[in-house]
């Protein structure tokens, strides 16, 4: 794929930045989101549930987006990596896809995301649309150890932001298809500190075949490479 002249003002160009503005500014509602969800939560606690089953209901109106400074980090990496094979678990309403389509793009490459919720998926598709971005990405619906089980090898770049419980199935899915020196980026490390130690632990193991580093963002960051097993 070629880069056009407007391609290459990557996160300036127009549609791209005036999408991530506005949906940026809509994602702050989620704290409204999550006070919502509080009362189940704590049922669900009491119940002996796991709080992503008692959230769950509610998490389907949330964004629950990478910051812009994380989404400009992840496009910039992206780029000086020149990934040309991009992939994301959970792309919810697609604000962090739009910065990996955009990295995509620059790079002459493509973007695929996932994310289980069908309607979330088809605004993400609109969303990344309106960005301009629609030509080089491709956003599958449902349960993603199906939908990203068909990716072809070569993956350079993945992101994994979506059910705290399925990074390592899907890393280990995909393991066999990840480039040498793919990079692996992972949210969330420290707001799900206990629940993500498990996959800390296993990017930590040197004979799974990473080099990883936990980076000081506000929610934890993983950010690591693939050496092979």
């Amino acid at each position: 794929m070629g880069l056009s002249a407007n391609a290459a003002l990557g996160l300036d160009q127009t549609e791209i930045s005036e999408t991530l503005t506005r949906l940026h500014a809509r994602a702050k509602a989620d704290g409204f989101v999550f006070l919502s969800a509080l009362p189940s939560v704590a049922w669900g606690a009491l119940r002996g549930r796991a709080m992503f089953e008692s959230a769950e209901p509610h998490l389907k109106s949330a964004y629950i987006p990478v910051s812009p400074f994380a989404g400009r980090f992840m496009y910039q990496i992206a780029r000086a990596a020149r990934s040309k094979h991009i992939v994301e678990f959970g792309t919810s309403f697609g604000i962090s896809a739009i910065y990996l389509a955009a990295a995509a793009q620059a790079n002459g490459g493509k973007f695929t995301g996932s994310e289980k919720e069908a309607k979330k998926a088809a605004i993400a598709r609109r969303n990344i649309a309106e960005a301009g971005l629609a030509r080089v990405a491709d956003i599958r619906d449902g349960d993603a150890m199906e939908s990203l089980s068909s990716l072809e090898s070569g993956i350079d770049f993945l992101f994994l932001d979506g059910w705290k419980d399925l990074y390592i199935p899907i890393l280990q899915m995909l393991e066999p298809k990840l480039a040498p020196g793919a990079i692996v980026l992972a949210d969330n490390l420290k707001t799900f500190k206990k629940t993500l130690k498990p996959f800390a632990d296993y990017l930590s193991v040197p004979a799974n075949g990473y080099e990883v580093s936990f980076l000081p963002f506000e929610s934890g960051l993983a950010f690591a490479t693939w050496r092979g097993a």
